[in-house]
């Protein structure tokens, strides 16, 4: 995942479109890329709202225990992210 985003910061950045891209242009986006998944770590309400719309389980907004659910999941998904090397 932090590939794939810092691809994206390198090709809006860079231009770099359909393009392959140079490894050290990758390299030099990573910590954005870091950034950036980082700083969605954190829940909006909206969010929560549209997890719990989607959720087999739920459906009901600004449910309290399936947002809590909801939240844990999507913390560990992106901790899982920044994890990745």
């Amino acid at each position: 995942m932090i590939e794939r985003v810092a691809k994206a910061i390198a090709t809006k950045a860079l231009g770099e479109v359909g393009r392959d891209y140079d490894p050290f242009a990758i390299q030099k986006c990573i910590p954005y890329a870091r950034a950036a998944i980082a700083a969605m770590r954190d829940c909006t309400p909206e969010m929560l709202d549209a997890g719990s719309a989607a959720h087999p389980a739920g459906g009901y907004r600004r449910e309290t225990l399936l947002n809590d659910i909801i939240e844990c999941e999507w913390v560990a998904m992106v901790d899982a992210a920044l994890g990745e090397k």
